[in-house]
């Protein structure tokens, strides 16, 4: 008796142990797994369909696994380095503009405006701060900074493509082959859950369902941070809006910045061509409207397919944002779905 115990406890202690090594070891492609992972599980429907109608479930797999790199991976990849290109050219131009004190000859259209809706004096101090040397010094280290960053990102791009190519690799090699055996994994895995079929099959179900509804999350916000960027565009007077209202529906997806890679920019341009009014005003929209929307909306989309009050959904969005970068987006919520399921069970099981 003695020697099973001690045998079953050295199996489980060494289960763990290696367990702990292998994640460790995959540890420097845990994003593109993860992400494959995420998109297996959105695929899921369009594969069981695509299964009935081919011979193999390895061809279903493979032009999943190919329209994904000519929808997604390509599109992205190429919007990411043109972004990267215009936030490096508007950082250097920025900094110029402010060294040179150019930004100066354009404070009088700014004053006429403030002195609209404040009293002088406020104008004044506000004013007198813009021009003295400390605001300048504090924008040019700023500026110094994003751009001395943002230099070297240009600068390594040889490697910084290297390492995109790599990641996509592992992301599309790990969407065929789970999108392939992905079912025979999970019955894998089930069978050495320690917890009722059903509770695990909840807990999957779960799982499946917070994925899906993140993913619809993002479309509807994608879509919605375009529209409104298109009206903000136009209301302040720029051409071809809806060409720039599409561009911030694509850039809403690529993180860190988002939407304001595409909104910001062109704020600049307006304050540089002395467009005062309406560089507020879209500065304004874009802040308050169009980069506020994200936080408002996901969750209340999310929130048909996920049994979550909205505050909880809405910080699990933001703080798996902040902890786990743009791939938190799915992990808070699934996180916070999966510890729910277990506090049901939990209750449904012992409590009961």
């Amino acid at each position: 008796m003695e020697r099973e115990k001690f045998f079953k406890y050295s199996v489980l202690t060494s289960t763990i142990g290696l367990l702990m090594v292998v994640l460790y070891i995959l540890l420097p492609f845990i994003k593109p797994i993860l992400w494959a992972l995420i998109f297996s599980l959105v695929l899921y429907p369009v594969h069981q369909r695509l299964k009935k109608l081919l011979p193999w479930a390895t061809l279903s797999a493979l032009i999943l696994t190919l329209l994904t790199l000519l929808v997604i991976v390509i599109p992205f990849g190429v919007l990411g380095a043109i972004i990267l290109n215009q936030a490096v050219e508007l950082s250097v131009h920025l900094l110029n503009f402010i060294q040179n004190h150019t930004y100066q000859q354009y404070l009088s259209n700014l004053e006429a405006l403030l002195k609209k809706f404040f009293r002088q004096e406020q104008v004044d101090v506000f004013l007198n701060y813009i021009k003295s040397e400390e605001f300048r010094s504090f924008v040019v280290g700023m500026l110094k900074g994003t751009s001395q960053q943002l230099l070297q990102l240009s600068t390594n791009l040889f490697s910084f493509a290297l390492s995109f190519l790599f990641k996509s690799f592992v992301f599309l090699l790990t969407l065929f082959f789970i999108l392939r055996d992905g079912e025979k994994f999970v019955s894998f895995i089930e069978r050495f859950i320690p917890m009722h079929e059903e509770d695990v099959r909840e807990i999957f179900g779960t799982v499946y369902k917070t994925v899906l509804a993140t993913a619809y999350g993002s479309v509807v916000v994608g879509f919605a941070q375009g529209l409104l960027g298109a009206i903000g565009y136009a209301i302040a007077g720029i051409k071809y809006y809806p060409l720039f209202g599409l561009a911030t529906f694509f850039a809403s997806f690529v993180p860190p910045l988002g939407a304001s890679a595409v909104w910001v920019p062109l704020v600049a341009y307006l304050f540089i061509t002395q467009s005062i009014k309406s560089a507020i005003f879209l500065l304004i929209w874009g802040t308050f409207i169009i980069s506020t929307v994200d936080n408002i909306i996901r969750p209340l989309i999310m929130k048909i397919g996920v049994q979550m009050p909205y505050i909880v959904l809405f910080f699990s969005i933001l703080g798996g944002l902040i902890a786990f970068g743009f791939v938190g987006i799915f992990l808070g919520p699934i996180i916070f779905t999966t510890l729910f399921s277990l506090f049901v069970i939990y209750e449904r099981r012992i409590l009961k």
